[in-house]
């Protein structure tokens, strides 16, 4: 019989977990529901400024800003889970495929993403700044002829030639408030702006995510809708690939959204996962958190996101880490999305004559 692995121990670790087992509507109890309660003001409010903000642009009162170069935004609804990091990485690849000088932009919240960008494309532009427009401009005086922005759909003051939302298939059933009460940054009938709609899955099936396009296709009627399943790939150690994965019992560490589909999904790669050590999404690590990582291994393989690899070997580049790779496999609507790049590409020389207004 397999060992069980071990739970978060730590009262910081239990939070972190059932916080967002909260916001999914999975633990009830009167603690719980006075905290709904006491949120419930805050959400309305939150809720009543992004509908005052997003009718400022639907009116025409405010107008986002053109810049001389195609701009393609990788967004989502809902906070963490669906794959925004490595789906931006594939749309960098395939703008790069058709020739374009791709950079990357990120609003500069976490330093984590843009430091994973540069690992992943090593010699690339990566431009991590709050005001994107002047972060357009920068990338564009350094050669850049189209940009991604990583986290864009909500950043309505850059003007975007392409919107591309995720949808994870994983937690759309998740009750639809609005934070701080729950994980959603807008509701569903936000997807309306949206021209290409991607359902990712994780660990979702397939039906699953058919079920979810289905809903999707409803709310977005204009948008191309696609499915990408995000699955695990082979491990990494150290920036050299192995071709096995890690021998006999893991310590699991992760700190993004969702830490539940990465240990299924290292599990499915092949780990043998003893102990799950999980930190808040976008977790700045420390000395201390390295110290217990290395307890909680105790001469055993440490697994761990690509996102949190980048952090940890800044603690400490000798820390053996087994990362899990994660591909992007679009299921259906390829065709779709290659129409939509060559389309925007097209039109690059058009853009390219334009300025910054």
């Amino acid at each position: 019989m397999s060992e069980r692995p071990r739970q978060p121990g730590h009262p910081a670790d239990r939070l972190r977990t059932a916080i967002p087992r909260w916001w999914r509507g999975e633990v009830d109890g009167a603690a719980w529901r006075a905290l709904g309660a006491a949120l419930a003001p805050a959400e309305a409010l939150y809720r009543l400024s992004v509908a005052a903000r997003n009718a400022l642009y639907e009116r025409g009162l405010r107008r986002p800003r053109r810049v001389g170069a195609v701009v393609v935004s990788v967004g989502n609804l809902a906070v963490g889970g669906t794959g925004k990091t490595p789906f931006a990485r594939w749309m960098a690849d395939q703008l790069e495929a058709r020739g374009a000088r791709v950079a990357i932009l990120h609003g500069g919240y976490a330093p984590d993403e843009p430091a994973l960008h540069r690992a992943w494309r090593p010699g690339s532009l990566v431009i991590a700044m709050r005001d994107r427009v002047a972060a357009a401009q920068l990338a564009i005086r350094q050669g850049a002829t189209a940009l991604v922005l990583d986290d864009g759909f909500q950043h309505r003051r850059l003007h975007r030639d392409l919107d591309v939302v995720l949808v994870a298939a994983e937690s759309w059933a998740v009750r639809e408030r609005l934070l701080p009460r729950g994980p959603w940054r807008e509701p569903r009938t936000a997807l309306a702006r949206a021209d290409v709609v991607v359902v990712t899955r994780k660990t979702a099936g397939g039906g699953t995510a058919e079920r979810v396009a289905r809903d999707v296709s409803g709310l977005a009627p204009g948008a191309a809708v696609a499915r990408a399943h995000l699955r695990p790939g082979g491990w990494r150690v150290r920036g050299a690939s192995r071709p096995a994965g890690p021998v006999g019992k893991v310590v699991a560490v992760c700190g993004v959204a969702g830490p539940e589909h990465f240990f299924a999904n290292a599990r499915q790669a092949g780990a043998d996962i003893a102990e799950e050590l999980v930190f808040g999404d976008h977790h700045a690590y420390t000395a201390g958190d390295l110290e217990r990582i290395r307890e909680a291994a105790d001469g055993r393989p440490v697994v761990t996101t690509a996102k949190d690899a980048v952090k940890l070997a800044d603690l400490d580049p000798e820390l053996e880490l087994w990362v899990l790779q994660q591909d992007v496999v679009i299921e259906e609507g390829a065709e779709a999305l290659s129409a939509a790049l060559d389309a925007l590409l097209d039109r690059r020389p058009a853009l390219e004559g334009g300025r910054v207004r």
